[in-house]
């Protein structure tokens, strides 16, 4: 019987076997347009905060406590980046999503020793329409449940628990969202995907941790969504959800 703390081990050695999966010949193809997307959305981003974010902090303080500006900057800055940059992290899955699935299908093909599929360029603007509804979805259901815990992150004494909640739930989120792409491969949609994921919460959310600490990283996010899918789907073989 595999303890809690396996569970959580094998997490985070799939995240990180990721990063070795998406260098195989044959899966770089689905990474290197994920990947510019990933660099004009994160650029944008990073732009937006750089002109604003500091006068926006200015502002909302008072001029004689202007000084605290430099003080609350670091805390601000750090909290703002975790927020905006997954935020702009589901934007981009939106975008690379049927990339993002064949890149699964690759990471599946390499573990199960099968030849990786040939793809049809046109195959792929045929399922933009169809992964962009499965992944509008998903994102329903994050802001459903998340924007409410952000909420409450701002009302002092509950922040306390709020943003740890907040965090454990976005951690879930990011292994139910890349877990998806090898899922729904073998039509396994979104009711079934979370029962399967609720199977091993424990691995499912230091996978989703990884992901998350990733994703919020400057630079590392670049290719955090490519390394995260195919980690996840090593996750899924390994746990016998992609026969």
């Amino acid at each position: 019987m595999i303890n809690k703390r396996n569970k959580m081990t094998l997490g985070l050695q799939c995240f990180i076997a990721g990063i070795g999966l998406i260098q195989r010949p044959g899966v770089r193809r689905f990474v290197i347009l994920p990947l510019l997307i990933n660099v004009v959305i994160f650029g944008v981003a990073s732009w937006m905060l750089w002109l604003y974010a500091f006068d926006w902090l200015s502002n909302l303080l008072p001029s004689w406590l202007g000084w605290l500006v430099n003080i609350l900057m670091p805390l601000f800055t750090i909290s703002l980046l975790t927020v905006v940059y997954f935020s702009f992290t589901l934007l981009a899955n939106v975008i690379a999503a049927p990339f993002y699935s064949h890149l699964a299908n690759s990471v599946e093909a390499i573990l199960k020793g099968e030849e990786i599929p040939e793809v049809e360029s046109s195959s792929i603007f045929k399922e933009i329409m169809l992964t962009m509804g499965s992944e509008l979805r998903k994102i329903t259901y994050y802001l459903l449940r998340a924007l409410p815990l952000l909420v409450l992150t701002i009302i002092p004494g509950i922040n306390v628990i709020a943003l740890p909640l907040w965090l454990l739930f976005s951690a879930w989120f990011l292994a139910f969202e890349y877990s998806g792409y090898a899922l729904e491969n073998h039509k396994i949609l979104f009711q079934q995907q979370r029962l399967l994921l609720s199977e091993d919460r424990v691995s499912a959310i230091s996978f989703g941790g990884l992901s998350l600490l990733a994703t919020t990283t400057p630079f590392i996010n670049l290719i955090a969504p490519a390394v995260a899918v195919a980690g996840a789907t090593k996750l899924m073989y390994e746990k016998g959800k992609l026969n």
